[in-house]
């Protein structure tokens, strides 16, 4: 049985590979899937970045034979043999993700799932250049909720007051409310540096940290979306 553990890998990609697929973004290899925003969005917007889409596993798409010729030898020796790439794309954030899971929600599929015969895997994050920030990933689980809110309602679980307040000021007080997080307890802070690759079951709850407190006004990473034969 495999495990879709947490894990970080770093200088997964060189910063060779990393000018490859930016040069291919650059050439209009990529498809623009949510609002092409131009400057941050207010707080309170659902829509906070943009998403560069590669074709994967289109064989008549140059940019998706070459990100599968970099990226899939890679992820098949350390993760799975099998691994199917569900989703590929450059994410552009402009203000933090809350947090969430990439799982569905009561049902509601807001991000793409496994296809039948196929189980959820691992979402993968690979930052495009060194940003003073991380993705604080958490040690619950729970692939039929997206939003923490849900999932406390649904499945009553224990209060673990496990996050300090030094801890929630830093990094989660945006993306949380206390009520929530005191039945939270974190299992990775991952630092965005360039050609690092973050690795998390889609199930985990994770969130951004406040970069724009940081004086960033955005940040760029590869991220994926993966499943694994049943």
């Amino acid at each position: 049985m495999t495990i879709i553990d947490t894990r970080t890998i770093e200088n997964f990609l060189s910063n060779t590979e990393i000018a490859e697929i930016e040069n291919m973004h650059s050439q209009g290899m990529t498809t623009l899937l949510i609002d092409n925003l131009k400057k941050p969005p207010v707080e309170g917007l659902d829509r906070t970045a943009n998403y560069w889409h590669f074709d994967f596993y289109c064989k008549y798409n140059p940019s998706g034979k070459r990100i599968q010729e970099i990226l899939l030898p890679k992820l098949q020796q350390s993760f799975h043999k099998d691994i199917y790439i569900d989703d590929c794309h450059i994410l552009e954030s402009y203000y933090p993700y809350e947090m969430h899971t990439d799982a569905v929600d009561n049902g509601k599929d807001y991000t793409m799932q496994a296809q039948p015969g196929y189980k959820s895997a691992w979402t993968f994050i690979i930052p495009l250049d060194n940003y003073n920030s991380n993705t604080i990933i958490f040690d619950q689980e729970a692939p039929y909720f997206k939003i923490p809110g849900h999932w406390i309602e649904e499945t009553n679980p224990p209060v673990l007051n496990a996050i300090d307040k030094e801890t929630y000021n830093k990094y989660l007080s945006h993306a949380v409310n206390p009520y929530e997080c005191q039945y939270f307890s974190i299992e990775e802070i991952f630092p965005w540096k360039k050609g690092w690759l973050s690795a998390t079951s889609r199930g985990k709850f994770h969130c951004s940290d406040y970069f724009l407190g940081n004086g960033i006004t955005e940040k760029r990473a590869i991220v994926m979306w993966t499943t694994i034969p049943v």
